[in-house]
C-alpha cells in the first residue's frame, strides 16, 4: 500500500455514521434514502454542529454530504459507493463541479488532508487528467511539508508517489504538458538533471503558456551546467568519451574556474587516450582548488600511464604534503611507485598506511600480503 493511500484510509477514523429514524420517509430532492443504511460525518465537525443546534434540528444535511465525501476519499472501495455517489448527485446536480471546486479551495488554504480526500473522492467518482494532476500536486505539499520538519524518508515517500502519479499522466497523455511542467521540479528535486531537461524541453513544445515556458526557459539555464555534468558523466559510464568530451567541453570558458569541470574533462580525455590533454585539464583543478585528493591522484596515475614513475610520485606526495592526509589512494598509489622503482621499504610503509586507513579494501590487503611474500623470500 502506497504512503498516500495508507494515509488517507486511515481517516475512516474520522468518520462517524448514523442511522435513520425508522418512523420518517427521507428524501434529497426526490431522491428516497435507504433507511436501513447508515450516513457518515465527520466525527470532529458532528459534535460542533450539535453543540450549536437544538435537538429539534439535528444533523444537518451539509454534514453528511462532508462525511460522504470524506469517506469515499479514504476508503475508494466502500460498499457503499455507488449508494452515496446517488446521494450526492440527488444532492447537487453539479456536485463534480462542487467537488472539484471544494478540492481546490482546501489545497489554496494549506490544508491538504481536506484536499487530497476530495481530490480522491472525486477521481474515484468521475477520474480525469486535472484531477490526478492535484492529487499528485497534494502528495508533492505534504512531502515538502514533512522534509521541512525533518521527517525525510516519509517526505520522501510523498514526493515519490506524487513524481509516479505525473509519470503515469504522461503514459496515458504524452502532449499533458501541466504533467511535465511539475514533472520537471521533481526531477530538479532529485537531482535528476538530465531528466529535468528532457520533460522541460517538453513544457517549450506543447505548453501554450509563454509566461510558463519562460519560466522553464530559465530553469534550464539554471541547470545548464549540472545537466551537461551528468550527461558527460553518463556517456563515461558507457565510454563514450568522445560524446562525453563533447559535452562537457561546453562547460568552457565559463566553468574553466571550476575544479570538478576541469577534472572530469581530464578523466574524459584519458578515457580517450590523449593523456597529454587529460594532464592539461588535472593541473587546471589542481589549481583551481589544490585541496581535492582525486586530482593528485588522477593526474599521478596519468604519470603512470607515461611510464613517468618518479613524476608520479612527486603529485601523490605534493598531495600527501598539501594536507591530504586521509586519503588512503595517496599512499596507496605513492606505494606502487616506490614498489616499481624497486624501494620495497618505501612502498611497503606507503601500503600499510593505506591499509590503516581504510581496512576494508581488498585490494590494498593483497598488495600488503604479496609484498610480505616477497620480504619473507628475500
Amino acid at each position: 500500500m502506497s504512503v498516500g493511500e495508507k494515509y488517507f484510509r486511515d481517516k475512516t477514523e474520522s468518520v462517524s455514521f448514523v442511522q435513520l429514524k425508522d418512523e420518517r420517509d427521507f428524501t434529497i430532492h426526490g431522491f428516497d434514502l435507504d433507511q436501513s443504511i447508515p450516513l457518515p460525518v465527520v466525527t470532529e465537525k458532528l459534535l460542533s454542529e450539535l453543540s450549536k443546534v437544538d435537538s429539534e434540528q439535528g444533523i444537518t444535511l451539509e454534514r453528511v454530504i462532508e462525511g460522504i465525501l470524506y469517506l469515499m476519499g479514504a476508503d475508494q472501495h466502500f460498499k457503499y459507493h455507488d449508494y452515496y455517489s446517488r446521494i450526492l448527485e440527488a444532492y447537487n446536480p453539479d456536485i463534480e463541479k462542487e467537488l472539484f471546486k471544494r478540492a481546490i479551495l482546501a489545497f489554496e488554504n494549506d490544508d491538504y488532508t481536506e484536499s487530497g480526500l476530495f481530490f480522491r473522492a472525486y477521481n474515484n467518482m468521475y477520474g480525469s487528467k486535472e484531477g490526478m494532476l492535484y492529487y499528485a500536486m497534494v502528495l508533492e505539499a505534504m512531502g515538502k511539508k514533512r522534509i521541512e520538519e525533518e521527517k525525510i524518508d516519509e517526505g520522501n515517500e510523498f514526493l515519490e508517489e506524487s513524481t509516479a502519479i505525473l509519470e503515469e499522466l504522461l503514459d496515458e497523455d504524452r502532449e499533458y504538458y501541466p504533467a511535465y511542467y511539475k514533472l520537471g521540479y521533481h526531477y530538479k528535486f532529485y537531482e535528476q538533471y538530465v531528466k529535468a531537461k528532457l520533460t522541460w524541453d517538453k513544457v517549450l513544445i506543447y505548453d501554450p503558456d509563454e509566461n510558463r515556458r519562460q519560466e522553464i526557459r530559465q530553469e534550464l539555464d539554471l541547470i545548464d551546467s549540472d545537466y551537461r555534468v551528468e550527461l558527460g558523466l553518463t556517456y563515461m559510464n558507457n565510454m563514450n568519451y568522445e560524446k562525453s568530451i563533447e559535452v562537457l567541453s561546453k562547460l568552457m570558458p565559463k566553468h574553466s574556474k571550476n575544479w570538478y569541470a576541469n577534472y572530469l574533462l581530464g578523466m574524459a580525455y584519458r578515457g580517450y587516450g590523449d593523456n597529454q590533454m587529460a594532464m592539461d585539464y588535472f593541473y587546471a583543478a589542481m589549481d583551481s582548488d589544490p585541496t581535492v585528493a582525486e586530482v593528485y591522484n588522477e593526474l599521478g596515475i596519468s604519470y603512470f600511464n607515461d611510464n613517468d614513475i618518479e613524476k608520479a610520485i612527486d603529485i601523490f606526495t605534493e598531495g600527501i604534503e598539501a594536507g591530504i592526509h586521509d586519503d588512503y589512494r595517496l599512499f596507496f598509489n605513492r606505494g606502487l611507485g616506490y614498489l616499481n622503482l624497486g624501494e620495497i621499504d618505501k612502498g611497503y610503509d606507503d601500503v600499510y598506511k593505506a591499509h590503516k586507513l581504510d581496512p576494508e579494501d581488498e585490494n590494498v590487503k593483497a598488495q600488503l600480503n604479496a609484498i610480505d611474500r616477497f620480504k619473507k623470500e628475500q
